[in-house]
């Protein structure tokens, strides 16, 4: 059934995770007339594609949305589980109030020539409706969605198939396990299964690619503050001479246990995992990888080393005092000798039982209907997150306006800044 409702709301959010909740916590305390609109339950993002065991990657202490005080019975430095996190979510939707439509799910946003307004449509159930507003803030998140790549079907139906978004615990796999990724995803699950129990439990094998990597800690302190400190965080995208720096992948790293940990290829060699190079190819009998795990070991120990040398650069300049640099764990050590290469080129399918594609997510954004809005890649166009056109802004993306953007640590500053833009079009 379509109701054909034209009410018309100042401001329109798409998404209800931290973002969303921190644009309309700008909004409701100025007044203006808004709504959030949510296709699942707030912050169903991190109930939904994370796993059982999951854990934040940044200590507590950068993990505020706008009003928000870090209680003092909270160890500052310590990691947020999923479950708390989005108990912490809920509970700040409530607490401000905040006008959200859970299980609303936006199917359409139109702006026709003649209008300053904006049309979205939306679905709940079998009701189907349409509203106006002045103002767009799209902040369903860029990494909403996660696919399987097309070689997939080209492997036996007796392998499972699991994506990583789909992945909740080890009760899932079976036998030998092939991660396909070594992202921070990849490397955490590969760590959880190769220490977890599970039927005919065999060998974990990890598909490799480019991926940098960080040490959790360094000289006293998280590595995160250290880049916070330094200056890095804040680092403006407009400003940037090489823009491949913000398609790069987050560097290999865990908020798992009380103050989290360093994860390297070789950290998991030495726990059993066997390391392979990039998923080449498929044919009808086996998978083929790259010989190139050295070099991606190289790349990672090289990039823990360069964030090293960066903190003790600041350290000097700012002539401070912090512990030496004698606090490495085994894991940030470099394999120098190359021992986390398995050196292994295919397997055969009869040597895998699960396969787990830990490959990246990626935002879908077929909803907006308004042309020159996305690339060739069906991803926006954006400046310092402004759209190409007047009222429509994006909110919560990676190096949106600078290094934090993509993390709940720069959801505040980027709030604040696109709320003074939406206040700006208001009479």
């Amino acid at each position: 059934m379509e109701r054909n409702v034209y009410r018309y709301y100042e401001v329109i959010v798409i998404g209800a995770g931290q973002a969303g909740l921190a644009i309309s916590y700008y909004l409701k305390k100025e007044g203006i007339d808004h709504l959030v609109f949510e296709r699942n339950n707030i912050a169903s993002s991190w109930t939904d594609q994370r796993w059982d065991s999951f854990s934040l990657n940044t200590p507590n202490w950068m993990n505020l949305l706008p009003g928000e005080l870090l209680d003092d019975s909270i160890d500052r430095e310590a990691f947020m589980s999923r479950n708390e996190y989005v108990e912490k979510l809920q509970n700040y939707a409530l607490q401000h109030r905040l006008p959200i439509l859970e299980q609303h799910r936006v199917d359409a946003i139109y702006k026709h020539e003649d209008s300053e307004h904006y049309e979205v449509c939306f679905e709940s159930g079998v009701e189907k409706g349409r509203l106006m507003t002045h103002q767009i803030v799209v902040a369903s998140g860029a990494m909403s969605d996660y696919g399987t790549p097309d070689f997939a079907f080209q492997i036996p139906d007796r392998i499972r198939q699991i994506n990583v978004g789909a992945y909740r615990n080890p009760d899932q796999v079976r036998g030998n396990v092939l991660i396909v990724g070594s992202g921070q995803s990849g490397v955490q699950l590969a760590e959880e299964l190769v220490q977890a129990n599970f039927p005919q439990k065999g060998s974990i094998y990890l598909a490799t690619s480019l991926v940098a990597r960080s040490p959790r800690r360094y000289r006293g302190k998280d590595m995160m503050e250290w880049l916070h400190l330094s200056g890095l965080m804040s680092q403006r995208t407009d400003q940037l001479t090489d823009l491949s720096v913000t398609k790069s992948t987050q560097p290999q790293v865990s908020g798992l246990g009380k103050y989290g940990h360093t994860i390297s290829l070789q950290s998991l060699n030495r726990l059993g995992v066997k390391n392979l190079g990039m998923l080449e190819a498929t044919d009808d009998k086996r998978i083929y990888f790259t010989d190139t795990v050295k070099q991606h070991i190289h790349f990672a120990d090289k990039h823990s080393e360069m964030m090293k040398h960066k903190v003790d650069q600041y350290i000097e300049v700012s002539q401070i005092e912090f512990p030496s640099k004698q606090d490495i764990d085994a894991a940030d050590l470099p394999d120098n000798e190359y021992k986390a290469d398995s050196g292994i080129l295919q397997l055969k399918f009869e040597e895998i039982d699960t396969i787990i594609w830990a490959i990246g997510y990626r935002g879908d954004f077929k909803y907006l209907k308004i042309p020159g809005l996305l690339n060739e890649r069906q991803q926006p166009i954006h400046l310092n997150g402004q759209a190409p056109i007047d009222r429509l802004y994006y909110l919560g993306f990676p190096w949106l306006r600078m290094r934090k953007s993509g993390i709940i640590f720069g959801i505040k500053e980027d709030a604040e800044q696109l709320f003074q833009k939406i206040k700006s079009w208001i009479n």
